[in-house]
């Protein structure tokens, strides 16, 4: 074999090759369901753990509590074998602060996550539809008024959830990006003024899907560094059988193509809201969250949606032994202050 043809054969096997390489990175990237481990995000200096108990750094919604609050919410606390350090309150226009939640909460050591609903199931569909133009022309001034004042007057911080969600189209506030952002900085500036500094605003967009991203689908929303204190993202894993337009998950799938935008606002950052619904798989997925939550100190909380509504997944922590023995293991590595508070809590 001359030179020239045994050059050319080496040429075009190295080409093979490196094209096999590059395939097969490839196919590491865009299939992060095959390979759980996947790192998109690592913040932590070296890789440190949270010195803050994880007790005190997750919490959770349960529409349980709805009722016979302080009851309920032991048997929660029960479940999850822990106090949280938050527990999530859904509120809507015209609703009372809820001051006697936050005071039962207050007593455990429990951060209050208030969820405004910029709507009221009693009004019209049409009537909802205008309440970001109301809050903006002053309508609704002596209603967030006295909300600032109520939690002016509780010696804790309060956590507020203004509009969340609000990047998507399943809320009559949604999807209204200009009006918005004006709404939020009206309302904000109304609870300066009263000096509510007590109350900290917390910027909630759901995940993008599709071909969706951060810069096109979620910034748009975001009032700006002067009005926001922490920056969240609502995120969940509807599972298989949910409905034609979702499928089976990794947390990485559902969380991975909003989180360095999230990043790039400087902002302290939470997922305020999760969850995976009862499956075989469920085990896998919890410990791959729990995993990157206890190897990304960037994100200080989290907040399981603890419910099963009809006509959605069973997100109940509970709703499988090896996914509540795991959540339990990782909740109660506390420290010894922590500990002797759930167990107060679980004796009365």
């Amino acid at each position: 074999m001359d030179k020239k043809k045994s050059f050319i054969i080496i040429k075009f096997s190295v080409l093979i090759a490196l094209f096999l390489v590059v395939s097969c990175m490839h196919k590491f990237v865009e299939t992060d369901d095959e390979n759980e481990n996947l790192v998109f995000l690592r913040c932590s200096v070296h890789g440190e753990k949270p010195e803050v108990p994880n007790a005190q750094r997750f919490g959770f919604f349960s529409s349980r509590l709805w009722e016979n609050y302080e009851d309920n919410l032991r048997d929660e606390i029960n479940v999850f074998g822990a106090v949280p350090g938050y527990v999530l309150w859904y509120i809507q226009m015209g609703d009372g602060f809820p001051l006697q939640v936050t005071e039962s909460n207050k007593e455990l050591g429990i951060y209050t996550v208030i969820n405004q609903d910029l709507k009221n199931d009693q009004m019209t569909s049409n009537e909802n539809e205008n309440i970001l133009k109301e809050i903006v022309d002053g309508k609704w001034d002596n209603y967030f008024r006295k909300m600032a004042r109520q939690a002016k007057e509780l010696d804790m911080k309060v956590y507020y959830r203004f509009g969340y969600e609000m990047n998507g189209d399943w809320f009559p506030w949604g999807k209204k990006s200009s009006l918005f952002k004006n709404a939020w900085r009206h309302t904000y500036k109304i609870f300066k003024k009263e000096k509510a500094d007590n109350v900290l605003w917390i910027f909630s967009p759901s995940v993008v899907w599709g071909l969706q991203t951060f810069e096109k689908d979620i910034y748009p929303y975001y009032p700006g560094s002067d009005y926001v204190d922490i920056v969240a993202l609502d995120g969940y894993n509807f599972g298989d059988y949910h409905d034609r337009y979702h499928q089976w998950e990794s947390f990485h799938k559902v969380f991975a193509r909003s989180v360095s935008g999230l990043m790039n606002l400087g902002k302290p950052m939470w997922i305020a809201e999760i969850g995976c619904p009862s499956d075989p798989r469920r085990h896998y997925w919890l410990r791959d969250f729990l995993d990157f939550f206890d190897s990304n100190n960037c994100f200080e909380v989290f907040l399981w949606f603890n419910e099963y509504k009809k006509g959605e997944p069973n997100f109940r922590i509970d709703a499988d032994a090896e996914s509540l023995k795991i959540f339990r293991a990782w909740a109660q590595k506390s420290n010894e202050r922590d500990r002797n508070n759930a167990n107060m809590a679980l004796r009365h």
